[in-house]
């Protein structure tokens, strides 16, 4: 198994978190060599036959077949043939989900990253197969071309893949959420509230009473709600948050490490730069240099 501490970020310091990859050179016996990262990731082999691994799971996969890696996944690619090669496309989990989005898609990318289906291979014989295909090799042209507004297709290609592996694993292993619809869209209605109140007084205190005020719940009730139907805490929300602001403010602004710090709502810059750190994999100076690197080469 991999060393759970190796772990690669392909996107951060970009201001389109979206890479694609073609690899059919074998280093060390490995096309992919161990390692993890908080991004999604589809793989497509376009040649060959592989042997894929995806936390403790093992398995082959030959060309055509498609492999969904889930966000904190360890994986690794080996050959098992000459020929084998592969292309993928690797994208933020939280890039769509940004400031301007509406509650619903917010909740729908939630699900989406949360799903813990036991399914990672689509096969071409696959229902997914067909749109998955379509989306992946598309916004990998997209990727690759760079027309005007290529952002923008990519992300519809995103949402489509999105949409059709909730759907799908919504139908196959999610049969009492779907029995209860009716409950599910009054959580994610109950919650508006206090999501919109996050996004706007993020750079403030917030109180957890505050928020059980504003969808008149207990704490312990509105706690298990809101992890239920957000898959993190509330203080793990809050702070995500503030990163994601304070990396748009980096990328958009010349704004110093400390004031970014205290415009987001942190007072002590150390404890800062630890839950940016713990969110992102990386310090918020070396984020910074990054970004500016990449921006200007």
């Amino acid at each position: 198994m991999a060393d759970p501490g190796q772990r690669i970020d392909p996107s951060v310091g970009k201001r389109f978190p979206f890479r694609t990859s073609n690899v059919s050179k074998v280093i060390n016996g490995y096309m992919v060599r161990p390692h993890w990262h908080d991004h999604l990731e589809f793989i497509k082999v376009i040649g060959g036959q592989i042997l894929v691994t995806l936390d403790n799971q093992t398995f082959s996969a030959q060309t055509g077949d498609i492999i969904y890696v889930n966000s904190g996944q360890i994986h690794s690619v080996k050959p098992r043939t000459g020929d084998a090669r592969i292309i993928g496309i690797i994208f933020d989990k939280f890039f769509i989900t940004n400031f301007l989005e509406g509650f619903e898609t917010k909740q729908i990318y939630t699900m989406f990253i949360n799903i813990k289906q036991r399914q990672w291979l689509f096969s071409p014989e696959h229902s997914l197969w067909g749109e998955l295909n379509a989306c992946i090799q598309a916004s990998y042209e997209e990727n690759d071309l760079r027309d005007v507004c290529y952002e923008l297709a990519i992300k519809s290609y995103i949402y489509r893949i999105m949409t059709a592996v909730i759907r799908y694993f919504d139908k196959q292993n999610y049969t009492e959420r779907s029995r209860s619809s009716s409950a599910a869209i009054h959580n994610f209605a109950s919650l508006r509230p206090v999501l919109d109140y996050i996004e706007e007084h993020y750079a403030k205190s917030i109180y957890l009473a505050d928020l059980c005020q504003l969808v008149n719940m207990s704490p312990y009730h509105f706690s298990r709600t809101f992890k239920k139907w957000t898959g993190m805490t509330v203080p793990d929300y809050i702070n995500l948050t503030r990163i994601n602001m304070a990396k748009k403010m980096m990328i958009e602004n010349e704004f110093s490490i400390t004031e970014i710090s205290e415009k987001i709502g942190f007072c002590n810059t150390h404890y800062f730069g630890k839950v940016f750190k713990n969110t992102t994999g990386v310090s918020p100076s070396h984020f910074r240099n990054k970004i500016i690197k990449q921006v200007l080469t």
